[in-house]
């Protein structure tokens, strides 16, 4: 893990100098791997978030996700990590998609951002579950009917990445940033700190929460989750589609909870590699059945 932090230090001046502005003007496909559902809500631009979140903040947030998740990308797909930033878009979107050459790429709309319940730390947190579906592992979508395997981890795996392994480096290296959302309510602020080991996973969960709410708010009639329940669903086979809010809750909750950090990566096939498989921080039963996983050797 030492060696990993030191070398994105090293790495990261040339890489943020380099691509931290670039804007790709494909027009890219919305693919199977999206984060939110279709819906016609819009925040069209010139409107913050009740958080502030300002066209700055949305660069500066996808610019350093881009400078650290870019190294994991290189090394270990040896592709370009290419965020596509629609600023003026006010649909609230984002996607992960490839380009012609499997380049990995994000589309990110600007009313996500601007979204009501959106929180600058949350932003982050949707941009890492967007990493997440290309840097997640098992278990992966399938292509179609055909019984194949795609390139893209499910939803609640992409969640799951996004609380173990990236969020956590993104908040560890940027200490300028504060420890909580100085906005949080105190009962959800008291509720995340007795949830959680430190501070750090105090933060993630809270992020958890906003990115919950913002989807809650997508379909109509949909309960905000609470860190004061659970989703008691128990699936018996893997939901590789959008788990309920209230599970997607928990399943931040779980990553953030679980202790082994991006030194050791999820696997393409055996999702209990990088994992956590027991106690605190394993996947949430609501939308993935280990049953279906048992790897012989």
């Amino acid at each position: 893990m030492e060696n990993i932090m030191k070398n994105i230090l090293l790495a990261f001046t040339g890489f943020l100098t380099i691509v931290s502005f670039t804007s790709h003007a494909a027009n890219y496909k919305r693919d199977d791997a999206v984060c939110f559902p279709m819906s016609k809500i819009k925040y069209e631009a010139g409107v913050k978030s009740a958080s502030g979140l300002s066209e700055y903040d949305f660069n500066q947030t996808i610019d350093r996700v881009h400078a650290l998740m870019s190294l994991e990308i290189k090394r270990r797909m040896n592709k370009e990590l290419i965020f596509e930033r629609k600023w003026a878009d006010g649909t609230v979107d984002a996607f992960a998609t490839r380009d012609d050459i499997n380049n990995p790429v994000i589309v990110v709309h600007g009313g996500l951002a601007r979204h009501p319940e959106m929180t600058k730390d949350g932003f982050a947190l949707i941009l890492c579950h967007e990493v997440g579906h290309h840097l997640g592992g098992a278990p992966k979508i399938f292509r179609g009917t055909s019984g194949l395997r795609g390139w893209s981890s499910a939803e609640g795996q992409a969640d799951y990445f996004a609380t173990t392994k990236c969020l956590p480096i993104i908040f560890q290296n940027y200490p300028d940033t504060k420890s909580y959302e100085i906005d949080s309510d105190a009962t959800e602020l008291s509720a995340a700190m007795n949830k959680c080991r430190d501070t750090a996973c105090t933060r993630t969960v809270l992020a958890g929460l906003a990115v919950s709410k913002v989807f809650a708010s997508m379909v109509k009639g949909t309960p905000d989750p609470s860190l004061l329940l659970n989703d008691p669903t128990k699936v018996s086979v893997t939901l590789y589609k959008h788990p309920n809010p209230q599970c997607r809750l928990d399943t931040y909750l779980s990553g953030a909870n679980c202790d082994i950090g991006i030194d050791v990566p999820f696997d393409i096939v055996d999702p209990k590699v990088g994992a956590c498989v027991k106690d605190q921080g394993y996947r949430p039963a609501c939308w993935f059945s280990e049953d279906e996983f048992v790897i012989t050797k």
